[in-house]
């Protein structure tokens, strides 16, 4: 039996679960305006523990998202989830952001997935991604301008965009190919990847675990 605390503190969706060979047992997320994950995290880490009945102590890892993301709410995760594993003597796992986002759309059964998370004006942190949730292309910063999505439409036959940023909605629907979902990352997304990461001992070294910062 594996139970991996989630941690996800990218953007300013404060989440938290808890999971069991790869299925959420619970979880809590909040989002504000503002980053507030220093006043939120412990007391959701608190919360998930409590109300699974577990304990600390039989947890098998902790799994953070490891970026990119906001620099600040991205180290307050890191800095919890590598207390708690060396508290507990227990290996570090992580996980992108945007393997996150894609792992909530089970109902997608045909095209690709670009999920997308906002870097600086109109630019965007991106990876592509299968129907299979297989990744194509590594994360790049891309310019989300009238040639990219050309470019995109050109390429492929069915795009599903996967952000949590409303202002280039109508760009997403330039044309009838491309679908755009909102979704925050969420820890209750994590489960799956998290023990799959876990069963191949794909552990993060504590010591030089960096976040990628936006």
């Amino acid at each position: 039996m594996s139970l991996i605390l989630n941690l996800e503190t990218s953007t300013k969706n404060c989440s938290v679960s808890i999971a069991k060979n790869g299925i959420c047992l619970t979880s809590v997320e909040e989002s504000s305006e503002d980053y507030f994950h220093s006043e939120k995290l412990h007391a959701f880490i608190q919360y998930v523990i409590n109300i699974s009945g577990i304990h600390l102590k039989d947890l098998k890892s902790v799994c953070v998202n490891k970026g990119p993301g906001s620099y600040t709410s991205l180290r307050i995760g890191a800095s919890a989830a590598r207390g708690l594993c060396s508290a507990l003597n227990i290996p570090l796992l992580s996980v992108d952001t945007l393997t996150i986002m894609v792992m909530g759309y089970n109902f997608i059964k045909k095209g690709f997935l670009i999920p997308m998370v906002h870097a600086k004006s109109d630019f965007f942190y991106i990876s592509l991604f299968n129907e299979s949730k297989k990744r194509i292309n590594p994360i790049k910063i891309k310019k989300l301008d009238d040639d990219f999505f050309k470019s995109i439409s050109k390429k492929y036959k069915k795009v599903h965009f996967i952000g949590n940023t409303f202002s280039l909605k109508k760009k997403f629907f330039s044309t009838k190919k491309n679908n755009f979902f909102y979704k925050n990352p969420s820890a209750m997304d994590m489960s799956l990847i998290s023990y799959k990461k876990f069963c191949k001992k794909s552990f993060s070294n504590m010591e030089k675990f960096i976040p990628f910062y936006l």
